[in-house]
């Protein structure tokens, strides 16, 4: 059977298990999902590949060798094992797949490993979430670069259940994220990690604040998947440090000022180098001027208590004489 024909009945297994009244059976759906998806991805990386190169666009080990008959070296593929998530991403984005939203299978991924290492269930709404990212992915590539519409490949009935359930769920995150953008947040950074803010109980992006007038620590969260409230530090540090960690790099590379440091008070690497102040406890610089020479002191003096770096290098070099 074609890696195409696994693959479609993969993602016609998941929709199956995916309704079916026994819980034990999301554990099903998620796997099939999820290699389905993958599956497709590795259909276009077979077409991809070069006639006699055993498959080498799919294979995880290459090695070079030289045509016999134009003395030219080639790649080929040796062995049996498959590129993982990161390696199809890579190659296809290399072959010109492009708009391709890479981030949703590392969701789905996500999903599938939680409820493969943590969860024995998940809540439906998880579940929704995993059939949203497929069904994205699927309207993403399949008629750009597989030349078919999803609907001709996957079938009447998988595609309109998996419409259905994507359409309830994409409907439900727009409301939550009106919800989040409604709120009059600390600092404009803390808007910016909106995406990024995810429930630390069951890992799902459907999350409101209930009470969109409160401010700073006053901020609660509700998750609409499991239910559970939450802190607004509990929230938002872990979304400001995922959400800074790109442009820091940046910064940091081009020679400027990273966005965020590590909070003296919290420990997150949520402390707002522009603002002075943690984007999560709302801890200020204690210490702002040396009290030896009256320089200015930044996030790495705080340590030093009171001292410029400088001043403390002078201070431990007498004391050593």
């Amino acid at each position: 059977m074609s890696i195409l024909n696994n693959a479609i009945e993969s993602i016609q297994l998941g929709m199956e298990d995916f309704h079916n009244d026994d819980p034990r059976r999301v554990q099903s759906a998620i796997r099939n999902l999820y290699a389905g998806i993958l599956l497709l991805f590795k259909y276009k990386l077979q077409q991809l590949s070069p006639e006699g190169s055993d498959e080498v666009l799919l294979k995880t080990k290459i090695i070079p060798t030289i045509n016999p008959t134009t003395g030219i070296v080639v790649w080929v593929g040796k062995g049996k094992k498959t590129v993982e998530v990161h390696d199809i991403s890579e190659r296809l984005t290399a072959l010109g797949i492009t708009n391709i939203e890479w981030n949703r299978l590392s969701t789905l991924q996500s999903i599938r490993n939680n409820i493969e290492h943590y969860f024995s269930t998940l809540p439906a709404e998880r579940m929704k979430e995993a059939v949203a990212n497929s069904l994205h992915l699927i309207i993403q590539f399949c008629e750009p670069y597989l030349g078919q519409q999803p609907v001709d490949i996957l079938g009447q009935e998988c595609w309109e259940l998996m419409l259905n359930e994507a359409t309830i769920y994409d409907a439900e995150l727009q409301s939550c994220r009106g919800n989040l953008e409604s709120v009059n947040w600390p600092f404009p950074e803390v808007g910016e990690s909106i995406p990024k803010m995810r429930c630390p109980e069951c890992d799902s992006e459907l999350l409101r604040v209930t009470n969109t007038q409160a401010i700073r620590n006053d901020i609660n969260f509700l998750c609409s998947s499991c239910q559970e409230e939450f802190t607004y530090p509990q929230i938002v540090g872990p979304a400001i440090s995922e959400a800074m960690a790109g442009r820091n790099h940046w910064r940091v590379k081009d020679g400027d000022q990273a966005v965020t440091g590590d909070c003296p008070e919290c420990g997150e690497d949520t402390f707002l180098l522009d603002h002075n102040e943690c984007a999560s406890c709302f801890y200020e610089l204690e210490y702002t001027e040396c009290e030896w020479c009256g320089e200015s002191l930044v996030l790495e003096d705080q340590y030093l208590e009171g001292t410029c770096g400088y001043c403390q290098n002078r201070y431990d070099r007498i004391m050593a004489e």
